[in-house]
C-alpha cells in the first residue's frame, strides 16, 4: 500500500466537499424553481398549516399583506386575489409559513366578524 501526500488528501477532500456541496444546492435549486404541478409531496410529508391573525393591508399600494398589529409583524401572501377581495379587514389566515421569505403560502382566509 502507497502512502500518499497530505497535500493530495486534502485536495481529494475539498474536491468531494465541493462536489457535494453543489450538488445540494443544484438540487435544492431544481426543486425550487419546478412548476407546483411536478413537485411530490407524500402523505403525511405536507408542512403543517398554521393560523395567523390580522388586517389585511396594502403594502405601497402594489402587494396585499396581512399586517399583525398584536405582534407588531407583517407577511407576504402568495395568493394576492384572496388577499384582495380582504382588503382592510380583519382576517384570519390559515397556511404555511415561508420563516426564509416571510411568505404565507395561503390555503384559505377567513372574515373576523366584530
Amino acid at each position: 500500500m502507497r502512502k500518499t501526500s497530505g497535500l493530495r488528501n486534502s485536495l481529494l477532500l475539498l474536491f468531494g466537499a465541493t462536489c457535494l456541496i453543489a450538488g445540494g444546492q443544484s438540487n435544492l435549486l431544481h426543486a425550487s424553481v419546478a412548476p407546483s404541478t411536478f413537485v411530490r409531496v407524500a402523505p403525511g410529508d405536507e408542512p403543517a398549516s398554521a393560523t395567523f391573525a390580522g388586517k389585511i393591508v396594502s403594502q405601497n399600494g402594489d402587494r396585499f399583506i396581512l399586517r399583525d398589529d398584536a405582534n407588531e409583524v407583517w407577511y407576504h401572501l402568495d395568493d394576492q386575489a384572496q388577499a384582495q377581495r380582504h382588503f382592510g379587514k380583519d382576517v384570519v389566515v390559515t397556511g404555511v409559513l415561508d420563516g426564509r421569505s416571510d411568505m404565507i403560502h395561503v390555503r384559505n382566509i377567513v372574515e373576523v366578524k366584530p
